[in-house]
């Protein structure tokens, strides 16, 4: 069972997959906050998440850039 749970940071599939991407928000948080200091995000954007993970970063982008398109693309459909 711990492995199975372990697999899912590859590639988050089903219920322990959903639990997954809660933690990669969580544990992921202190390191998106330093990498969202460096960036400059202009209102009316076009915005490209790729490997979004858990998709904590993606609705950040959205609330920080108004206006702004912002389209993510992980290999996971959770």
């Amino acid at each position: 069972m711990l492995n199975k749970f372990f697999q899912n940071t590859q590639k988050p599939q089903g219920k322990l997959g959903k639990l997954m991407l809660t933690f990669m928000n969580s544990g992921h948080a202190n390191l998106a906050t330093w990498g969202f200091s460096y960036l400059n995000l202009p209102a009316n954007s076009h915005i490209l998440d790729v490997g979004c993970g858990g998709g904590a970063n993606i609705a950040k982008m959205l609330k920080d850039s108004p206006g702004s398109i912002v389209d993510g693309l992980d290999h996971s459909e959770e």
